[in-house]
């Protein structure tokens, strides 16, 4: 069980080594990005991601796309689009056989393990509705043109395999040429939101 104990730590390591991501984190109202606005307006972000102080999407040499919301959610896909992993804390999911198995992890005073459950088809259609509403939710956030009147979240750092760039606030994030990995990576999720969630091929070997 050890393997699949270090599965949870492995899926958020693996953010460090995407070849192309861009993070976005939360900005108080009264971010200069913001304009005037005052602290005391309203948060529009919905109410699920409103806790979320920073995302961060990024892919694969081999294009599998994943997305981050702090240390909470995860979910990754590969390169046709199709949900290969999850993560919801404090359960994994991967996977199977035309489903997602979930698996929590266990401890006793002896050992650590997980266990697992094959989502069943109500399960998996409602676990399946949350993510794509928390996908449609933050696409809405992150597409926001840089003109719209509120924003939540900022660009705060990108990377491509030719550069890695910090912006600064003084500096448009449309001024830097390499932004349009981001907007890349954006545009992508959003192909995502306008399609039916499909479950990826587990990995030949796998039962």
């Amino acid at each position: 069980m050890a393997r699949q104990e270090a599965d949870h730590d492995d899926l958020f390591s693996e953010a460090i080594a995407l070849t192309s991501r861009a993070i976005w984190k939360r900005i108080r109202p009264d971010h200069p990005a913001n304009g005037q606005h005052s602290d005391d307006l309203e948060d529009p972000a919905p109410a699920r991601l409103q806790s979320v102080d920073e995302i961060l999407i990024g892919t694969r040499a081999n294009d599998w796309l994943s997305i981050y919301w702090d240390q909470s959610w995860m979910v990754q896909f590969n390169e046709m689009n199709q949900l290969r992993r999850a993560y919801v804390e404090p359960c994994l999911y991967r996977s199977q056989g035309g489903t997602l198995s979930r698996l929590t992890r266990h401890r006793n005073p002896h050992e650590t393990s997980l266990l697992r459950h094959d989502l069943n088809e109500p399960e998996l259609h409602s676990f399946l509705a949350s993510i794509s509403r928390r996908l449609t939710e933050t696409f809405a956030l992150l597409d926001r043109p840089d003109s719209a009147e509120f924003k939540t979240f900022q660009l705060a750092s990108f990377v491509h395999p030719q550069a890695s760039i910090q912006p600064a606030d003084s500096r448009p994030p449309e001024t830097i040429p390499s932004t349009f990995i981001a907007r890349t990576l954006v545009a992508r999720l959003g192909r995502i939101c306008v399609q039916k969630l499909v479950i990826a091929e587990p990995p030949r070997g796998r039962h």
